[in-house]
């Protein structure tokens, strides 16, 4: 996808409004998109849609498989699934908050809701056939990612490097075994991935006709406790009697963070026997997400584009090795079409290699407004310092809102700093915080960056982050917790939508020819409403 000077919202699908507990796939979702398109949103930035275990949403057990919360109990009934007395009578039986997630009772709710669908599916006459030719489509990942599913339930959720030794190590004869006793299960698990593929390309389509794209989140590493590394255990550093990494995933520390261990399994890069499957998995990977969404925006890519930090699992003792950044996205490209281009997070400790490939492979950067007020004039992040081949954000789901970021982070220096670059008197500092999201958002649509997009809650200039990275979240939390905050209708007033629509226009982010134009190719495009009357 091809970014035009446009503009959008960055707001998980769980974050929705909904009557089930978390936002899905449902009307709300097809509401949403309707205030975009009536506010001439072009963009929706969403976080990763694979299936997970906890509130977190980049905690997956796979890269390819969907995740069965955001399945909507009103499209069940649609797709003749799931009658109204069948949703009524599961409803009745748990009440919840409309404000945020309550993950416990969500994940029993839909487990039911989808157990009852599936058995009404299987009633139908050519159920088989539908999920043998979803099968088919899905070949690339969907058998391994069932088996790892009824494994792992089988197993008690114990790591796969803890199964009996002949399902730890993939073998295929059990495999045979395992599908042929469990074929109830398999089937079960084959039916979720396919409502969950049909009601999110429904909702896809819709957004697409109305000429907005979706940009979706890929990590850069994969769980350890996934199909992906169970199924591809050679692609990974890993111990070979414990089956555990050797390596793990991580950053040092800088003059901003303290050391980041991320527990993540590192690729196999430099491993020239291995090297090619490892690219192919990557290129395949990358084409399922694409068909998810029009875009993916790539976390921790400084990972694979130059050079990138690894500690020892046990004494967390870093080291610098060499990545496969250009080979790898070369690759890519000769396979997927030159024309794929990539939003990638070139931000944080980077190097100069990173620049350099991100433009060499034509790839967006990302440029984070909160980060543009602690030195001037040459600050990437300062809204006159940004490219066009960026998007610009007032903040994202790892960050303050920019309330929070005004009364909490900010120092004073950079508070000062805010104040002189918008140059714009308030009576006092209390007068200023109630404009802050605004100036924000002003900010960002005005830059030249291609993309702009607005953080929800800067929008809706509400105090409540989506994500406090190192604090923990659970699905036995019962309150609102990292990962969990929904918004509420009430709260986007015809105020807030009106001067979103009018701040996108004025700062051109949904000009007619996707760029500016000058007066004569105006004239020869017919265009009389360039004209002064």
């Amino acid at each position: 996808m091809k970014l035009e000077r446009s503009a959008g919202i960055l707001l998980h699908i769980t974050s929705l409004p909904s009557k089930y507990g978390i936002g899905d796939f449902g009307s709300d979702a097809f509401r949403f998109v309707d205030f975009l398109a009536e506010t001439k949103q072009k963009l929706w930035q969403i976080l990763p849609l694979t299936t997970i275990n906890s509130p977190s949403p980049y905690s997956s057990e796979s890269s390819c498989g969907g995740n069965s919360w955001l399945i909507s109990p009103e499209k069940l009934i649609d797709m003749n699934v799931l009658s109204s007395e069948d949703l009524e009578l599961l409803t009745n039986e748990t009440k919840f908050p409309d404000d945020y997630v309550n993950y416990k009772d969500v994940k029993e709710f839909k487990e039911k809701l989808l157990k009852k669908s599936f058995g009404n599916f299987q009633k139908l006459k050519n159920h088989k056939e539908i999920l043998n030719k979803f099968h088919a489509d899905q070949s690339f990942w969907i058998d391994d990612f069932i088996l790892f599913m009824i494994i792992k339930s089988q197993c008690k959720g114990l790591p796969w490097n803890e199964w009996p030794s002949a399902l730890r190590h993939h073998d295929q004869a059990a495999l045979d075994e395992l599908r042929r006793t469990n074929r109830n299960e398999y089937e079960y698990h084959l039916f979720v991935q396919y409502i969950f593929d049909r009601q999110w390309k429904q909702l896809k389509k819709y957004a697409n006709e109305k000429n907005i794209q979706i940009i979706g989140d890929m990590a850069m590493y994969v769980d350890y406790n996934s199909v992906d590394v169970w199924a591809n255990s050679k692609l990974f550093k890993l111990d070979s009697n414990t089956m555990r990494p050797s390596v793990v995933s991580g950053f040092p520390a800088d003059e901003n963070y303290g050391i980041q261990i991320w527990n993540q399994p590192v690729y196999q890069w430099n491993d020239e026997n291995i090297r090619q499957d490892l690219f192919q998995w990557w290129i395949k990977r990358i084409e399922k997400s694409l068909s998810i969404c029009s875009n993916i925006q790539t976390e921790h890519i400084r990972c694979a584009l130059g050079k990138h930090a690894v500690c020892t699992a046990k004494d967390q003792i870093f080291k610098r090795e060499n990545s496969s950044g250009y080979d790898l996205f070369s690759a890519v490209k000769s396979s997927l079409g030159e024309d794929i281009s990539l939003v990638v997070e070139d931000i944080g400790s980077v190097t100069s290699e990173v620049f350099q490939l991100r433009d060499a492979m034509e790839f967006y950067g990302i440029r984070i407004l909160q980060m543009g007020f602690y030195c001037y004039p040459d600050n990437i992040y300062s809204p006159h310092n940004y490219p066009p081949n960026s998007i610009a954000y007032t903040g994202t789901h790892d960050n303050a809102t920019s309330l929070e970021w005004w009364t909490s982070v900010a120092r004073r220096e950079e508070k000062d700093l805010f104040n002189k670059y918008v140059h714009r008197p308030c009576s006092s500092e209390v007068d200023l915080e109630k404009c802050i999201p605004w100036y924000f958002i002003q900010m960002i649509l005005q830059s030249a960056s291609n993309g702009a997009i607005i953080l929800m809650q800067d929008l809706l200039s509400v105090n409540v982050r989506m994500n406090y990275p190192g604090k923990d979240s659970s699905m036995e939390e019962s309150g609102p917790q990292n990962w969990s905050w929904r918004f509420k209708w009430s709260q986007l007033t015809s105020n807030i939508q009106e001067e979103l629509k009018e701040l996108t226009e004025m700062y051109g982010r949904n000009l007619l020819y996707g760029k500016a134009i000058p007066p004569k190719d105006m004239i020869m495009k017919d265009d009389s409403s360039f004209f002064l009357r």
